[in-house]
Formats: structure tokens, sequence, C-alpha cells
């Protein structure tokens, strides 16, 4: 019966069509309902319409699910244009956990496999950062590295220095400049057609209980995927170029919280890395 209901509550279509689908059917025959041995008829609605109440209600709560987490999707699109993508998500993806924050992890590559949405790649791309700051938002608590931790660090161990990435951290490259047009989207402003293909590289993270996104360079992208990756700085650094301002990367990074722990010392060998 639980089955049945559920299947019923979550086809796409009206209760009336699920009700009369092979798959439900084949939990509970329709001429059941129809006889109301399932779900009792009364005066002013059958069965199958007290079920659509069901029916409806299901989708369009988790289309406000979706919508929270992909709100500048949503507008981009448009709100029929999305609900359609998100029923059709949901029929290849459907709930199956209990937490809703779960629910669109697939959605950036689902929306990339849309031949019939126009600009697909791009909209992926906003998919992928909308997913990325619903990642950071959900993550694990964490405490930032203190400022003064890297003092503690002893000069002849700073190549094999190893920082632990905060867990909201998330590291993306898209092949669209779709920061621009995510701000545009907080800010409320009119969104511009499709941009020009133009790779960006982006860092989405919390700090003080709020999203941020940071926009890096090539080598700052490179040297931050190798620390967080678990390399030695001596060995991430190597990933920039002459003249990239690592310095100044590390103070930006370090004051946005980007790291919770250090450590010193060879992993493998001798005595555990030691945590400050």
């Amino acid at each position: 019966m639980q089955r049945w209901f559920a299947a019923v509550v979550e086809h796409p279509r009206t209760a009336d069509v699920a009700i009369a689908s092979r798959a439900v059917q084949q939990l509970i025959p329709r001429r059941e309902v129809l006889a109301g041995r399932v779900v009792r008829d009364n005066p002013r609605m059958s069965a199958a319409d007290m079920l659509q109440v069901y029916n409806g209600g299901y989708l369009a709560r988790l289309v406000e699910v979706m919508a929270s987490d992909y709100g500048a999707l949503q507008q981009t699109v448009g709100e029929g244009w999305f609900e359609q993508l998100v029923q059709r998500y949901l029929q290849r993806h459907p709930s199956r956990h209990p937490n809703l924050n779960r629910l669109g992890r697939q959605f950036p590559a689902f929306v990339r496999q849309q031949r019939w949405l126009a600009d697909r790649r791009f909209l992926g791309d906003l998919a992928e950062l909308e997913l990325a700051c619903a990642l950071a938002f959900d993550a694990d608590e964490f405490a930032p590295l203190p400022a003064d931790a890297l003092a503690n660090v002893p000069p002849d161990a700073w190549g094999d220095v190893r920082l632990t990435a905060n867990p909201s951290l998330q590291l993306r490259t898209f092949s669209f400049p779709v920061g621009a047009h995510y701000q545009a989207w907080k800010e409320g402003r009119e969104l511009a057609p499709t941009p020009a293909l133009a790779r960006s590289r982006m860092a989405v993270f919390r700090h003080d209980d709020r999203v941020w996104r940071q926009q890096l360079t090539a080598g700052g992208f490179r040297v931050l995927s190798a620390l967080v990756a678990g390399e030695p700085l001596g060995r991430a650094l190597e990933r920039a170029a002459a003249g990239d301002p690592v310095a100044r990367w590390f103070q930006d990074w370090a004051a946005s919280g980007l790291f919770c722990a250090v450590h010193f010392g060879s992993r493998g060998a001798g005595p555990e890395p030691r945590r400050l």
C-alpha cells in the first residue's frame, strides 16, 4: 500500500493516469481503486481526485526545493521551463534521501545533457556554480586557522607544510564567466544574454556563516588545488608562474578562512605531522 501510494504521488502525470499506469497496477490493480477498496470515495471527490491533491503537491514542493538552490537558473530559463526541467530530472533522479539538500546533486550534469535546452553548456555551468554554493552552505562546521598559526612553523619545515582546507571550500572551473551572471541575479539586475565562451575559475566557501565566491587566476587555482589535495607547500608552489603574487594569495586565502589546520613533517616517515 505504501509503495502504491508513493508511486501515485510521485507520478509526473495526474493521479488518474498514474492509477492506470502499468507500474502502479503491478502494485494494486486499477479496478480495486475504482471499486473503492483502496481509497473510499466521498460525496464531493472521487478517489483519483483526492489522490491528485497529493500528486500535484508532492511535485510542487520538490520544485520549490530545487528553486531555492537554483534560483539564478530558474530566472534565466523562466519558471515554466524550469518546472519542466525539474520534472524530467526527478524522473531520472527521484528523491531517495530524507535530507532534501541532496536532491539536486546531479542537476548540473543533467542540465548539460538536455539537448532541447538552448545554451545548455552555459546553463550547466550556472547550475554548477549554484550547486557549489549549496554545498558550501551545507558543509560541516569548522574553525578557521588562527592568523598566527603559521608563525610556529620552523623555517626549515616550510617546504613540507601541508594545509587542511575548510570543509566548505569548493573549487570549480567554468567554460563561461558565470560569476557575473550570478551576481546580476543576486543583485536583482536584468540578466544579460548568454556570454561568450571564456574560461573562469572560482573558489566558493563559507566564512562567518555566509557563502562567498572568489575569482581565481589560473596560477592561483593550480596552487590552491594542490594544497587542497594535500600536497606539501613546496610542491604546490611549483605550480605558480614566475611573477605570480603568491604572498598576496596566501594573505587573501588565510583572511577568508580557507584553511582550518596546518601540519609539518613528511607524511609516511618519522613522527606523525603535528597540528597547530
